[in-house]
């Protein structure tokens, strides 16, 4: 679409504005709307489909809005049922045309009770890891428990005084 009233306008672009904005001129951009006026001036398709917009407009303003009370039937069915059909399937479970046997793998003693498979529990304590190491991070801890790296130097010979220094500094990392 053109940016400034001083170009044309071309009838794809025209068929954009309305598009994207509808035959009501006050709601299209003004730098928009001389260019358009002018297309509308000379073309017939732009003045076609600009009273199509219009009416469009019209029949759309005209139309009934629901009820709150069908609204909140919509609503309440959809969650009935997304609750019936769940998308989540849980680690223990076989995969749909795996072959693997169901009652095996779905009804172990360990999953009823709730412990967590091997790689499950290994995620989790990396996880836990990974939390740990942030919160130091952010944390003024590094600073009291290594004085001695106050006057670090990288490989450049700057020096870097790690009591002051944002843990987050972008020349530090």
């Amino acid at each position: 679409m053109t940016n400034t009233s001083t170009t044309i306008m071309t009838l794809p672009e025209f068929e954009r504005l309305l598009d994207v904005y509808g035959g009501d001129r006050t709601r299209w951009p003004v730098d928009a709307r001389a260019a358009a006026a002018q297309l509308v001036a000379r073309d017939r398709a732009a003045q076609r489909l600009l009273s199509e917009s219009v009416a469009l407009d019209r029949v759309l303003e005209r139309a009934p809005l629901p009820s709150l009370a069908v609204e909140a039937a919509l609503a309440d069915r959809i969650v009935v049922a997304a609750q019936r059909s769940p998308r989540i399937i849980s680690i223990g479970d076989p995969v749909p045309g795996s072959g693997r046997d169901t009652a095996a793998v779905g009804s172990s003693a360990a999953h009823r009770r709730g412990v967590l498979p091997a790689d499950l529990r290994k995620a989790a304590v990396l996880a836990a890891s990974l939390m740990v190491g942030v919160y130091i991070g952010l944390s003024n801890i590094p600073q009291q428990i290594v004085p001695t790296l106050t006057g670090a130097n990288d490989t450049s010979g700057v020096t870097y005084n790690l009591a002051v220094t944002d843990p987050l500094d972008e020349d530090v990392l």
